[in-house]
């Protein structure tokens, strides 16, 4: 798997992206709210999964990815924010998968603070 995959999964499962509730605790002059839909406190998990313009984003995501694979995948956080595909697709489905996902989430992340 390319460096840059490899390095997409290590920030997830690390955290590399600090959400704006902890970098509101490091800097009193900066809001906790989330920076996509300025509602409620933007936490990890709501900033990349249950923030409803991520949601729209993964939602697009999902119905890309069952076009291109001619099936259905569960839109779940841990197939698609940590890239555990079930077993029961055949491996070039997976690899294609794989490969999808962590493309969007380097997208998704390059736009970690911006409203869209």
């Amino acid at each position: 798997m390319p460096a840059a995959y490899k390095e997409n999964q290590c920030n997830m499962l690390y955290r590399w992206h600090f959400p704006p509730a902890c970098l509101a605790k490091m800097y009193k002059d900066m809001s906790a709210k989330c920076w996509k839909c300025t509602q409620i406190p933007g936490m990890y998990y709501h900033i990349w999964w249950t923030c409803p313009k991520a949601k729209t984003y993964w939602t697009k995501i999902h119905t890309w990815i069952e076009k291109m694979i001619k099936g259905h995948v569960d839109l779940k956080p841990e197939i698609f924010m940590l890239g555990i595909i079930p077993e029961k697709y055949n491996k070039g489905t997976i690899y294609l998968i794989l490969h999808v996902l962590t493309a969007v989430r380097i997208v998704f992340a390059q736009h970690w603070k911006g409203v869209e």
